[in-house]
């Protein structure tokens, strides 16, 4: 599996209005599940870390770092059990002032609950549909 930024404006619209969304107090998951007889193949991913909620760039840029990191790792496992066209990871915590306070294994576990609650099919469709 291949992971590939999402970056058309028409594929992460359809994303936010056709996705499932998983809410955590410190993530939002927003995937979107490819069609049934869909070969398995890439994967397009969005992450965002709003300024709103963290203040510093250098913070902000690890955290984004950090979660792409996350989807890297755990996406192949996921993979057989929810096929995903496309996955979008919203940041909705706080995050400290410096940036060597965050790291990798603070995010993974948050970003593994997130995937496995849309594995068993928690998920929230969109409002808009």
């Amino acid at each position: 599996m291949v992971l590939r930024p999402l970056k058309e404006r028409k594929a992460i619209q359809e994303l936010w209005t056709t996705g499932l969304r998983v809410v955590h107090p410190m993530l939002l998951l927003v995937v979107q599940v490819a069609d049934a007889g869909a070969p398995p193949g890439s994967v397009g991913y969005v992450v965002s870390v709003p300024r709103r909620r963290v203040k510093k760039a250098v913070v902000r840029s690890r955290i984004r770092r950090l979660l792409r990191e996350a989807l890297r790792q755990l996406l192949p496992r996921f993979a057989l059990q929810l096929p995903l066209r496309a996955v979008a990871l919203v940041w909705r915590g706080n995050a400290p002032e410096h940036p060597a306070r965050i790291r990798l294994h603070d995010v993974l576990p948050v970003v593994q609950e997130v995937l496995q609650q849309a594995v068993s099919g928690s998920c929230v469709r969109s409002s808009s549909e």
